[in-house]
């Protein structure tokens, strides 16, 4: 698992670092050439072309052309109709005559020319551009000014421009924006920050030569409400560009304008995504593909690996198809492709680390060396597992030994819970299982009449045999095969016999023996006015009352040790008080006082109230029995620590004997005292009491003093809060 997270760590930090660094740039910007036409609106037809190209400066002259050129340009443009004309010509220094003035009033007259600027270096200073603005006159004159600056990419190529160039002074927005200021042509985005550009051939748009529109041999209507740019195509004139139109191909600076002016009215500039959406595709896309290293089978993890590299390439050109948004997914395709055969080689060599350490650790008892023939390494460890597999062989048929020699019924299931095997003893008790193929464990038992009781716990055969239900779960293997369930089925019939025979004991005990004694002490008490010794009365009753009592006592006993405990929240202060008020009559009698210690508050825990009553009756009970007139019993009741409440009897006699201080809780037999006849079971039910409620007991006796017996179990003393009300 360490592994793996590192692993993982390592991708996406290897990702996010090429995205942040731009260590792909190369092999995104090719993806992006290549997919570009995808984005492509259709070409704006309001768009024309007027070149100053080859044929233009053969017939009107060598450049730069007189003001004056441009002048009549700029008329013929107006009066042809134009909408608007950016003349991509950069006007900055004034000339003689007056050339300069009639193209100032040409654009003047038309009012729709833009004029592109420039910037320059800061003079004076180590850093810093300023705009380089046309002279005066021809700004004043224009429409607006846009700066036209083009930066391509580290590759050489164009794909985007600066829409707002801003310096450390002021913002200077893009000549293209200016148009569409001027066109009244909102855009949906903002004029700010870079903007991809899908590119056109400069061919697919509307063009003319300049030398045809100075001539006048232009069609009527063609320029009637264009959009006309104006820019220099000629050989060795203006800038030219490599761009992308689904293959690179050079571009003068007025075929790039239009395609980012017509962009721009279409909405269909490409946005490049954010730096959070990349990253964050990069990383949910490794983690994705991580998880399948992790519960992929080999083969698999192949498919996935390429399914991804494949998905993020088709989501990245749809994005650019259909939301004209830019994914650069270089980078999560080269992680992609980094991390698959960097796992399958971990995985390999820890594959091959195991091979080694299983065959060495189960080939270790042969007496011959393992076999190390083979072309390669790989091949000594194929040789190798053959060995193993032989000894997993061995194995398995040693297993299949030792489940038919099982004690026990044993039944295995496979993972969707039918019959898959049974030993020889588990076919005696389903002989049919063999015609009854793909049954599972509940058609077994129907079929044999058999049926589960005690909550499943048990089976009862048609037989009237009983048998023990338990069952073990089976392990998955890692390629999500194996598993199901084993059940073992041990035969409990004679338990059970006996079992039964002891509550029919029990129940002797409880009332056919019972019964005579208490009719016994009934008829002592109608004799003694008879001709009867009374003496022999008294011990006739005592003989009842020992008999009654060592049934009683016996049957608690049993009881406690096969049922369950009716636990539920008592108050023990009222238990010990109860108790205290039983034992009363039997103190007076003999003269002997009980003093009680029990707080006010109540103290609850969650016992067996009967069970808690019949153990203080048989401690308060003995300490009356054993102790002399005149002397005091304590018995007492107290929180001493949070969670635990602690039960005291202690009495005034003359304390355990050595004998039984050895093992005072261990069940004696019945024998005389000075305090009578005794059963020995009291105590013995006091230790069973103590150990169901989990609880403690602690015994201190000395010869002459006394005995105490200190009982400790969970609970608590509520003590109630007074409320202090101001009056």
């Amino acid at each position: 698992m360490l592994e793996w997270a590192i692993l993982l760590a390592l991708a996406i930090a290897g990702a996010l670092w090429a995205q942040s660094n731009g260590i792909m740039d190369r092999l995104d910007n090719q993806l992006f050439d290549t997919a570009a036409p995808l984005a492509r609106p259709a070409i704006d037809s309001d768009i024309v072309i007027v070149a100053i190209d080859d044929r233009s400066l053969a017939e009107v002259g060598a450049w730069p052309w007189p003001r004056s050129v441009h002048a009549d340009l700029v008329e013929r443009l107006s009066k042809a109709g134009a909408r608007l004309v950016v003349l991509d010509i950069l006007f900055l220094e004034q000339t003689q005559g007056e050339g300069d003035a009639a193209l100032a009033d040409a654009m003047e007259s038309s009012g729709a020319v833009f004029l592109p600027h420039t910037f320059i270096a800061r003079p004076n200073a180590v850093s810093g551009i300023d705009p380089l603005m046309p002279i005066a006159p021809l700004a004043q004159a224009s429409a607006g000014t846009g700066h036209v600056v083009a930066e391509p990419d580290s590759d050489g190529v164009l794909r985007r421009f600066d829409l707002t160039l801003e310096t450390d002074r002021a913002a200077f927005p893009h000549i293209a924006l200016k148009v569409l200021e001027a066109l009244g042509e909102a855009r949906k985005g903002s004029g700010e920050g870079e903007a991809l550009i899908p590119f056109h051939p400069e061919a697919a748009f509307q063009r003319e030569s300049a030398a045809e529109v100075l001539a006048g041999a232009t069609l009527d209507g063609f320029f009637e409400g264009k959009i006309v740019l104006v820019g220099a195509t000629g050989q060795g004139m203006g800038d030219r560009y490599s761009v992308a139109t689904g293959s690179v191909e050079l571009m003068t600076g007025i075929g790039s304008q239009a395609n980012l002016l017509g962009a721009l009215r279409q909405d269909a500039l490409i946005v490049p995504a954010s730096a959070w959406v990349q990253g964050g595709v990069a990383v949910i896309g490794l983690f994705a593909l991580f998880l399948g290293f992790w519960y992929l089978p080999p083969r698999w993890v192949l498919i996935c690996a390429a399914g991804l590299v494949m998905l993020v390439l088709v989501g990245s050109l749809a994005a650019l198809g259909f939301a004209r948004v830019w994914f650069a997914p270089a980078s999560i395709m080269v992680a992609v492709l980094f991390s698959y055969p960097l796992w399958s080689w971990r995985r390999l060599s820890r594959v091959s680390r195991y091979l080694d350490h299983e065959a060495a650790r189960l080939l270790a008892h042969d007496s011959a060396d393992a076999p190390s023939s083979g072309l390669d390494y790989v091949t000594a460890q194929i040789v190798q597992l053959r060995r193993l597999i032989s000894t997993v062989r061995g194995s398995l048929t040693f297993l299949r030994q030792v489940i038919e020699a099982a004690p026990d019924a044993i039944v295995v299931l496979d993972r969707d819970g039918r019959v898959e095997m049974l030993n020889e003893k588990a076919l005696a008790l389903f002989p049919d299982w063999k015609t009854q193929a793909g049954a599972t464990f509940m058609e077994l038992l129907l079929f044999s009449g058999a049926r589960q009781q005690r909550d499943g716990s048990e089976l009862l055969t048609a037989d009237r045999r009983t048998y023990l239900i338990a069952r073990a779960g089976l392990a998955e293997n890692a390629d999500n095969s194996g598993g199901g369930e084993i059940i073992a089925l041990r035969d409990v019939s004679d338990l059970r016999r006996l079992d039964d025979e002891r509550k029919q004991m029990l129940e002797f005990l409880s009332h056919d023996m019972r019964t005579p004694q208490v009719a016994i002490v009934g008829l002592t008490e109608g004799v003694n006015g008879s001709g009867m010794g009374r003496d022999v009365v008294t011990r006739i009753r005592k003989q009842a009352e020992r008999t009654l009592k060592l049934a009683d006592d016996f049957v608690q006993l049993a009881r406690l040790g096969s049922s369950d405990l009716q636990l539920a929240d008592t108050d023990i202060s009222a238990v010990v008080d109860e108790a205290c008020d039983r034992a009363w009559p039997q103190a007076e009698a003999k003269g002997i006082r009980i003093v009680q210690d029990i707080p006010d508050d109540p103290c609850f825990a969650e016992v067996d109230a009967s069970l808690i009553a019949r153990m203080l009756d048989n401690l308060i009970g003995n300490a009356i029995k054993y102790s002399d007139s005149g002397t005091e019993i304590a018995v007492s009741l107290c929180a001493p620590n949070s969670g635990e409440l602690e039960l005291q009897v202690a009495d005034q006699g003359p304390g355990l004997s050595e004998a039984r201080l050895v093992e005072p809780f261990a069940r004696f037999g019945a024998h005389a005292t000075d305090a009578g006849p005794s059963a020995g079971l009291g105590l013995a039910l006091v230790k069973r009491v103590v150990d169901a409620h989990e609880a403690r007991i602690a015994l201190a006796s000395k010869p002459g003093e006394g005995t105490t017996f200190t009982i400790t179990l969970a609970g608590e003393m509520i003590v109630d809060a007074e409320l202090e009300v101001d009056v």
